[in-house]
């Protein structure tokens, strides 16, 4: 009898767990470590290798769960990109394959992935990326408290070298950890807004704000801007419908104090820290980018064929072709330093793939605006709408500003195999499966 009953017991917990993890979606954990080990190189491999994990377990999962279901052929396909990612594991754990088709990969295999989740799945996928920031933050100011509390040096030396490369902002620049950052900064705000519980609000908001300070402390100004103006404009997108209740002069006076109040974070951000500076540096290398950005787009008028497919994965060609010194970037100190991008994707897209670099964006666009649409009409986002509620078009609203942003001020997928896993997570948003939709309390 006895045995009996601890069998049930054991049962009963077991279960008890199997629905705490379904709820909470516990194997997202290995996606924000992933985002956290990636920061620092000598722990980069690590997180890139959980982050390949969580990919493969999310296609798994998918799999399993479509033996039940009429379309057989979509569980095919995952279990192709499965095979696929597996074959392709070495090179990107080892980041063998940093500039060819990986990259590239790594964006369809983060699309795929957010195409097999439903919209409550994807909820706690944005709590828990939002929720990333915080220990971020925290790991951004240990070497301040390590020098107050010197029982914090008990701590492993990976993550004591984490919380110093944190503060490396030159380095963390160079992999455009700040996007990642501004990234988290976004989808912990969007998961604060859709959330429909107090916690889930307070958790969303405070790592919002979290992601937020990581910005602003790396002095990024795209970094803060893309995620203050992408989230202001996927509200009033969404809630457009309310104007019709207010007279043409109160419209007017909305509208009007919206576009001014982008105006001004766009100059006290963007704008005024360069007047401030006495150098004009920040204003020359505004300048330098958009001339790179314009040389690299006309690489593909070079001849052999570039216009069709640009120059390939291999920049030399082009970096040679566009050197400060040959665009008329006469401020930096070497004449013959060249960039190792466009610092725009679409120059970069345009340089190194050329017009098939041209319809591949098309093509991305199409199937972003498709999803848009079709939200927008399922979840009747004309119509009058409170201010506290966020329907899952805002969110597709919202991240798919912040990407125009960051895409027209630097090539943001490039050099950071992580980033290229979000910007594909990003992109399917819009792919995101709309029977889950309810009033589940969340």
């Amino acid at each position: 009898m006895a045995i009996t009953n601890l069998g049930k017991y054991l049962n009963l917990q077991i279960t008890k767990a199997r629905e705490f993890a379904c709820d909470f979606q516990i194997h997202n954990a290995l996606l924000s470590a992933g985002i956290i080990l990636q920061v620092e190189h000598s722990t980069k491999q690590a997180g890139v290798g959980l982050i390949v994990i969580w990919l493969s377990i999310n296609f798994i999962a998918h799999i399993i769960g479509s033996k039940n279901k009429p379309n057989k052929g979509e569980e095919t396909l995952y279990a192709a990109l499965l095979g696929l990612l597996l074959i392709q594991a070495r090179s990107i754990i080892n980041i063998e394959d940093e500039f060819g088709l990986t990259q590239y990969f790594l964006i369809a295999i983060g699309m795929a992935t957010a195409a097999c989740l439903t919209i409550q799945r994807w909820k706690r996928l944005l709590q828990w990326l939002g929720i990333t920031s915080i220990p971020l933050l925290i790991l951004y100011m240990m070497p301040q408290a390590n020098t107050l509390l010197p029982a914090t040096r008990a701590l492993g030396t990976e993550i004591t070298s984490i919380s110093n490369a944190l503060t490396n902002t030159l380095e963390l620049r160079s992999y455009f950890q700040e996007t990642v950052f501004s990234f988290l900064t976004t989808f912990g705000i969007l998961s604060g807004r859709i959330s429909k519980s107090l916690t889930g609000k307070i958790i969303g908001y405070s790592s919002g704000l979290s992601g937020l300070a990581l910005c602003l402390l790396i002095d990024s100004r795209m970094a803060v801007i893309a995620p203050v103006i992408s989230i202001l404009i996927g509200i009033i997108t969404c809630h457009l419908g309310a104007l019709r209740r207010f007279s043409l002069k109160a419209k007017f006076a909305i509208i009007s104090t919206f576009t001014a109040l982008i105006l001004s974070i766009i100059f006290a951000v963007v704008i005024n820290p360069d007047m401030g500076s006495t150098s004009g540096v920040r204003f020359a290398s505004d300048r330098g980018r958009i001339n790179v950005a314009w040389c690299w787009a006309n690489s593909m008028l070079a001849g052999d064929n570039r216009f069709l497919y640009g120059t390939g994965h291999n920049k030399e060609f082009i970096m040679k072709r566009c050197t400060d010194a040959k665009v008329g970037n006469f401020w930096v100190l070497e004449p013959e330093s060249k960039a190792g991008h466009a610092h725009n994707v679409l120059a970069h897209m345009m340089g190194l793939h050329g017009l098939f670099g041209i319809i591949s964006l098309v093509i991305l666009a199409c199937i972003y605006l498709k999803g848009l649409i079709y939200f927008a009409k399922a979840e009747k986002i004309f119509t009058y709408l409170p201010l506290n509620t966020a329907p899952w078009f805002e969110a597709i609203t919202t991240t798919g500003i912040f990407m125009i942003i960051c895409s027209t001020s630097t090539t943001f997928f490039i050099y950071n195999h992580t980033l290229q896993v979000i910007i594909g997570l990003a992109l399917g948003m819009p792919l995101a499966k709309h029977e889950q939709i309810d009033n589940k309390k969340f």
